[in-house]
């Protein structure tokens, strides 16, 4: 009877060290955190949402800039069950968390900061009692809808005449797959304000409190790709962020771009943002890249474009005469002020030049749905742009003669306009360069075999350098092989590197980068999309696996 139970026992025990074998033969799957954000300093207790065959797995952390970052993710004992801690000192944004095993790793995902105290929405307060009193700088409530039909409340204190500004984050960023819908009623249900697509699918409201008192905000949602239902949706991966304030709220900096050096007095646009803090400046910087321009207790940051340049508004295009002449790249700031307005600038050059003409307006929060149209010394049309490169954005080509006048023209979409409705036009030479692209943001090398990665590349401007492509950072053991892209042979458009070897880690991030050999070109970083985000993250993962 004893040696049949431990033969049972010893059964049992090697069926449960199987089945863990086998789930530690797949990776995880991670596709959101909630909640999705902590104020600084602060440590949250995050529930990692997705499939994960083996617990506990490992955690990597890094900042919008892919580099090492303070904020630490402890991984605890219950499955999908984490501790993010962020440290006083950590800069405001946007952090990606990958998880990972033996087997391999998830995307990443994305983990918010914010100087704002932040609080679960279900101690947000939905009765009167437990109202919050929104001080200078608000907070921000972090949310799911978890079930079909369900709305969330929140209930706001607002003094008479006090501006609220209510952004919801869940489709942007987050990449949740919901269609929110914001509102602010009386206690009594009256509806005073709501908003359904301001920032893409995500609402954002702007309301004036009449009078002191009690407010409520609504928060529910629709699926982001419609179906057959005619209820509200819900399930746990619609995870959102709603900051709420009465404090500085920024919506954009005038102009929209600036030099490489330290800029001219910009100014900032938004909501509550004191007088004297208005107009700002930014620092120097060494290479052409996106900034962000932060106040003290704002609940957001602006995108600054920095690029070597002139730099111009609408405002002061008629000092120009009327008419440009950009020898290099010109960046003009302007804004469709009113209903059916139509922007128009006039361009010449001293010599025959190809141009490349973009309007950026949606990826930096604006309202406007840009057309761009661009016509000729006989004011025939010869391009127009809509909806660019899968964007609401666009962009075009030309050639201009020398010494001919054209006409750039910029509407929107639906003939709307006003403050929000800002853009960024720029004009310059078709840039010569090249960049390259990745179909997975992870990969499995095997022990004993060899890895294949294929990368794409894309030449720009009529590129028609060679492009040597290997692999950097790799762990200690792992070697790459260097790929040659040839213009005018298949590898022009792509090419495939090998890995192999063995390594005592089980994985690391590490990239693909691209040289010329020439000085004057910048290396280029093989990118992969992620969900949510508007540009490519550039660290892939490599897990190593043991025979």
């Amino acid at each position: 009877m004893q040696l049949q139970r431990i033969t049972t026992w010893a059964a049992f025990l090697a069926t449960a060290i199987a089945c863990s074998a086998r789930a530690e033969e797949k990776p995880p799957s991670l596709g959101g955190l909630f909640p999705a954000g902590c104020s600084r300093p602060g440590t949250v207790a995050v529930t990692a949402l997705g499939d994960f065959p083996s617990w506990p797995l490992k955690a990597w952390v890094a900042d919008e800039s892919e580099n090492k970052t303070g904020v630490a993710c402890k991984v605890l004992k219950e499955k999908g069950k984490l501790e993010i801690s962020v440290p006083g000192d950590t800069e405001p944004g946007i952090y990606w968390l990958r998880l990972y095993n033996a087997a391999g790793a998830s995307s990443p995902r994305p983990f918010l900061v914010s100087t704002l105290p932040g609080i679960l929405e279900k101690n947000a307060g939905s009765q009167a009692g437990d109202a919050i009193r929104l001080e200078k700088n608000g907070v921000m409530v972090h949310g799911r809808l978890e079930k079909k039909g369900e709305v969330d409340k929140i209930t706001v204190k607002l003094d008479t005449g006090a501006v609220l500004v209510a952004d919801l984050l869940a489709n942007r960023v987050l990449a949740s797959p919901m269609d929110a819908s914001l509102q602010v009623t009386s206690p009594a249900g009256f509806i005073l304000a709501e908003n359904d697509d301001d920032q893409g699918m995500d609402p954002r409201i702007v309301f004036r409190a009449p009078s002191e008192g009690l407010y409520i905000v609504r928060i529910f949602s629709f699926p982001a790709k419609p179906n057959s239902s005619i209820q509200f949706a819900g399930e746990k991966s619609y995870v959102y962020r709603l900051a709420l304030t009465t404090g500085p709220f920024i919506e954009y900096a005038y102009p929209l771009a600036a030099g490489l050096s330290e800029s001219p007095q910009l100014t900032l646009n938004g909501w509550n943002i004191p007088a004297e803090r208005k107009l700002t400046r930014v620092a120097a910087v060494e290479r052409r890249t996106q900034g962000s321009i932060r106040l003290p207790g704002a609940a957001n940051q602006a995108a600054i474009d920095r690029e070597d340049g002139d730099i111009i508004t609408e405002e002061k295009y008629p000092g120009t005469g009327r008419l440009l002449k950009p020898s290099g790249t010109l960046l003009l700031s302007g804004r469709t002020g009113s209903a059916g307005e139509k922007d128009v600038f006039l361009l010449t050059s001293a010599e025959e030049r190809k141009l490349s003409v973009s309007v950026k307006a949606r990826e930096l929060g604006s309202l406007l749905d840009p057309v761009l149209s661009i016509k000729g010394p006989d004011s025939k049309t010869l391009s127009e742009a809509d909806d660019t490169d899968g964007g609401l954005d666009c962009k075009t080509e030309f050639t201009a003669a020398g010494g001919k006048t054209y006409r750039i023209e910029i509407t929107d979409r639906y003939s709307h306009g006003g403050q929000r409705f800002y853009y960024l036009l720029r004009v310059a030479t078709p840039e010569k360069s090249f960049s390259l692209a990745l179909g997975a943001d992870s990969f499995v090398l095997e022990e004993g075999k060899k890895l294949e990665i294929p990368v794409t590349i894309a030449r720009h401007g009529g590129f028609d350098r060679k492009i040597l492509v290997t692999a950097s950072g790799l762990p200690d053991g792992i070697r790459s092989t260097t790929a040659e892209s040839v213009p005018g042979q298949d590898s022009a458009k792509a090419v495939k590197l090998i890995l192999e070897g063995t390594s005592t880690a089980p994985g690391a991030p590490f990239r693909i980068t691209g040289k010329t050999g020439e000085k004057e070109d910048a290396p280029g970083i093989a990118g992969y999309k992620v969900a949510g985000r508007k540009r490519p993250l550039q660290r892939a993962w490599l897990t190593v696996k043991a025979k």
